[in-house]
């Protein structure tokens, strides 16, 4: 029964994780890719609307981690 249970999470769970994993690691490394070489990144537009969301979560890491201040100062945190 268990190998059941198991052949049937495989076959409809594991891989389309492993399909979405394998988009959003390729996204990255185009990402990735295109700063290095200096070339514009047409996903920086859509980067800005995450900017509230990643400050937020950018506040609640360095408080997790102990730190009073975020220690970037690019960043205006606390």
């Amino acid at each position: 029964m268990k190998e059941i249970f198991r052949g049937f999470i495989e076959l409809h769970f594991k891989k389309p994780v492993e399909v979405s994993q394998s988009h959003v690691r390729d996204l990255l490394l185009l990402s990735v890719f295109l700063d290095y070489f200096g070339l514009d990144n047409p996903l920086g537009v859509y980067v800005l609307d995450l900017y509230p969301l990643m400050l937020y979560e950018f506040h609640i890491w360095h408080k997790s981690l102990g730190l009073e201040r975020g220690g970037l100062d690019f960043l205006p945190c606390c």
